[in-house]
């Protein structure tokens, strides 16, 4: 019996620790950084299963255009781009950077910076052309991810995208 309680003791003082609550934080910011590198693969390759495993069922998105989306909608979206005939693709092509991670218990926020280069669909051909024939436009937009702990494992259940003005 006095063994069970030093056991029980000793994996309290390891959960309160300083050094457990760091390996804890480092292992959950690794888990949303794994969460955003799936995220931004489903979202280009119009992946709607891993769209709906991440994506909480009460998900809500706020694009940079103050437009309101809901799971439902986002997977729409992803089911009708793959169902298009594949071609030659010249955008939109995504990145991602300035990432900043923030860890709160059961909750964490992800705040960065997406670039976008795409041309409109009059521009974009079979061949490819100089580049001074075919226009690219890049656009910058500032995000801020939300993510919860639900049931167990990590859902994003909001995002809210703001357009960063050009200069």
């Amino acid at each position: 019996m006095t063994g069970k309680i030093v056991v029980a003791i000793l994996g309290v003082v390891l959960t309160l620790s300083p050094n457990h609550a760091q390996n804890q934080g480092k292992s959950g910011e690794l888990e949303i950084k794994r969460l955003e590198t799936e995220l931004e693969a489903a979202l280009l390759k119009a992946d709607s299963a891993t769209l709906d495993r991440i994506l909480a069922d009460d998900y809500i998105e706020i694009d940079a255009q103050g437009n309101v989306k809901r799971k439902a909608d986002v997977i729409a979206v992803a089911r009708a781009r793959s169902a298009m005939p594949r071609g030659v693709s010249l955008g939109p092509e995504r990145t991602v950077d300035e990432l900043t991670i923030r860890l709160y218990k059961d909750s964490a926020l992800v705040v960065g910076r997406t670039t976008i280069r795409y041309q409109f669909m009059e521009n974009q051909t079979v061949s490819p052309q100089p580049q001074s024939q075919n226009p690219v436009t890049v656009d910058q937009e500032r995000f801020i991810r939300s993510y919860s702990k639900l049931s167990g494992s990590w859902q994003l259940v909001a995002w809210q995208t703001t357009l960063i003005a050009k200069r």
